[in-house]
């Protein structure tokens, strides 16, 4: 066999094992065909850009060192511009393209020097050089593509889409041109548009997964998870090892409140990239979700470690040490959460939530205060009900949450003056009709709503109205237990009250006891019962406490439910 059929031929071999994916099998015999041949340039290239697929820049610039002692024309200095280019080498880069331009000028010398500049994020300089190309060639659609990349880097998203229009109004087929003014869509948060551009690129290359997982993604902000996922699902198949869209399948799941199917895809994407410090949070937020408390520390400090800017990491760890009722530390995790993004309402809110569990109120307000400055009217709503500033919450609310408002308030007729029959305010009104003693209206007005809130309500006012027997208070809710206890109060049954509080030992039916006894008289007993209840946290009992002893101080509190 002569010479010149035997470095083809390796070549040949070469190139089919990069289509079939035997990636180490191809390395091997490109460097055949080069031992064969020392100036064959396009092993050299073909070579180069494998070790650039397969992220290997040593090996690239390994490659190029070695063509350039053997071959120095103008066609391979500017071929090995553009791959020192690729793997960032700058300045080697920059010397080669610049050595070419002193002896001829060409358009596509200066989109590559533009290149250059843009990688060594000297944006002025890389702009003048697209000009120099869309000068001597106005329908150069890659000058106008690059350029418009440029814009976007800067955030001038308008001048980035006019330049990839005039790109494509050129080259209708330029695949990269309808794939970033997809990207720029993206950007500026129109998604429809987005996706419509990403469409098109994909109709023109149907091979590029970074097109299909930003497809995934476009369909992922707008809400649609579940119709995200087959893009994520292309993307992977068309590329084994692409990490983010392994990942994203696990996001959307974890969307969609699936997170123990999402765990074995965050695991996917660590597998292929141990270093993914998003992967490692996502598996930790799914753990988290799952109430796997103690693991997902595990998952979220190494992601801190390789990622210690990320907010929404230092909040989840402190939401699992939170519920480990590990509070000091969660409320470290929370503040350093607060400090890399100032924006993140829910770590102050949980912060507040905090230190109103351990009853230090100033702080609590003090970082309630801190979510309201930045939170939305949904989020203000919220936090105004949790500082008990129900009068404030008003002005932020849906029609269902004033009406919950105020019941707070006390504000019953108010809230039969709602028009709405929506399911949640007719429970709501039952409930503003029942604190105004018309237990029939009430009973009416959930009449026909299904669900097992709703029949422990019939089943309450059947026995406000005398129809039904409690047998036990520790058949109903806690919150029906208090009710009991409230409206015995009010209609003065205080031995009836205390016939049935000393059935259970609660917190809440101590209490009552206390209440009842003390409106009888007997305020050795009444204070009895309400000191044991204050022992067990019970604020209530606490405030009646003050009140009957004119204490200056609250009781402490000896267990928290």
């Amino acid at each position: 066999m002569r010479v010149e059929e035997e470095y083809l031929k390796q070549y040949e071999t070469a190139e089919k094992l990069v289509a079939e994916g035997n990636y180490q099998e191809a390395v091997e015999h490109y460097y055949m065909a080069i031992e064969i041949n020392p100036e064959f340039r396009d092993a050299y290239i073909s070579l180069a850009n494998l070790y650039l697929k397969l992220g290997k820049p040593r090996k690239v610039k390994s490659v190029v060192k070695r063509m350039l002692r053997r071959i120095e024309d103008e066609e391979t200095l500017y071929l090995a511009s553009v791959l020192l280019y690729q793997v960032g080498d700058f300045k080697g880069a920059k010397r080669l393209i610049e050595k070419i331009m002193k002896t001829r000028d060409a358009p596509e010398y200066w989109i590559v020097l533009g290149n250059i500049y843009f990688g060594m994020e000297n944006y002025e300089r890389a702009e003048e050089c697209y000009d120099k190309a869309l000068n001597m060639d106005p329908k150069n659609e890659e000058a106008w593509n690059n350029k418009g990349f440029l814009y976007f880097t800067q955030g001038k998203f308008e001048n980035a889409l006019y330049c990839y229009e005039r790109a494509i109004d050129i080259n209708p087929s330029y695949r990269q041109a309808w794939y970033n003014k997809g990207y720029t869509y993206h950007a500026m948060g129109n998604l429809s548009k987005a996706i419509y551009n990403y469409w098109m690129a994909l109709r023109i290359d149907s091979n590029d997964e970074v097109a299909w997982n930003n497809m995934g993604n476009a369909l992922y902000n707008l809400g649609k998870y579940m119709e995200s996922i087959p893009y994520f699902m292309k993307s992977v198949k068309i590329n084994s090892n692409y990490e983010i869209a392994w990942n994203n399948i696990g996001n959307a799941l974890d969307r969609m409140g699936m997170h123990q199917f999402s765990i074995p895809f965050h695991e996917k994407a660590l597998s292929i990239n141990p270093k993914f410090d998003y992967a490692w949070h996502a598996k930790g937020h799914a753990l988290c979700e799952l109430g796997r408390y103690e693991e997902a520390l595990e998952f979220l400090e190494r992601a801190i470690e390789l990622n210690p800017e990320y907010g929404e990491t230092w909040y989840w760890r402190g939401f699992a040490l939170y519920n480990l009722e590990r509070y000091e530390e969660a409320i470290e995790s929370l503040k350093r959460a607060t400090e890399v993004d100032d924006t993140l309402i829910k770590a102050w809110e949980l912060i507040g939530d905090i230190y109103a569990l351990l009853d230090y109120d100033v702080e609590s307000w003090r970082y309630y205060n801190e979510a309201l400055k930045r939170g939305n009217s949904e989020d203000k709503a919220r936090i105004y009900i949790k500082m008990g500033r129900y009068q404030e919450a008003l002005d932020y609310v849906d029609e269902e949450t004033r009406a919950y408002i105020l019941l707070k308030l006390g504000k019953y007729e108010d809230i039969l003056k709602i028009e709405s029959r929506e399911e949640g305010l007719r429970y709501i009104r039952c409930l503003a009709l029942e604190a105004l003693g018309r237990y029939q209206d009430a009973l009416r007005e959930i009449d026909g709503l299904k669900g097992e809130r709703y029949e422990k309500e019939r089943s309450f006012l059947n026995y406000l109205l005398g129809n039904g027997e409690m047998k036990s208070l520790n058949d109903w809710d806690m919150e029906y237990i208090i009710r009991i206890g409230n409206i015995l109060l009010e209609k003065e049954e205080y031995e009836r009250a205390i016939d049935i509080f000393s059935n259970i030992k609660t917190k809440e039916a101590y209490y009552f006891l206390g209440e009842a006894y003390l409106s009888l008289g007997e305020n050795k007993k009444g204070l009895k019962y309400l000191e044991i209840s204050a022992g067990m946290g019970f604020d209530l009992a606490i405030e009646k406490l003050k009140e009957v002893k004119k204490l200056e101080e609250v009781p402490f509190k000896q267990e928290k439910d």
